[in-house]
């Protein structure tokens, strides 16, 4: 029982559905949770940002509209 010391339970009711989580911490973790997150958010949102930039030149190139 020793190898889960470093381990949390979380149980959380969403729309009468049960969810257990069990989080564990490790020694060899690089960066934080909170610095990890704040990356996936970042890396996603500018991924989302370049596609987007490339829908707009896709619609630009291939627009039906006469000007």
């Amino acid at each position: 029982m020793d190898e889960k010391v470093n381990s949390r339970i979380t149980r959380k009711s969403i729309g009468g559905t049960v969810y257990v989580v069990e989080s564990m911490v490790s020694d060899a973790a690089k960066e934080t949770a909170y610095e990890k997150l704040k990356r996936l958010i970042l890396t996603g949102a500018k991924s989302r940002e370049n596609i987007s930039n490339s829908s707009d030149l896709y619609q630009q190139i291939h627009s039906t509209s006469s000007k």
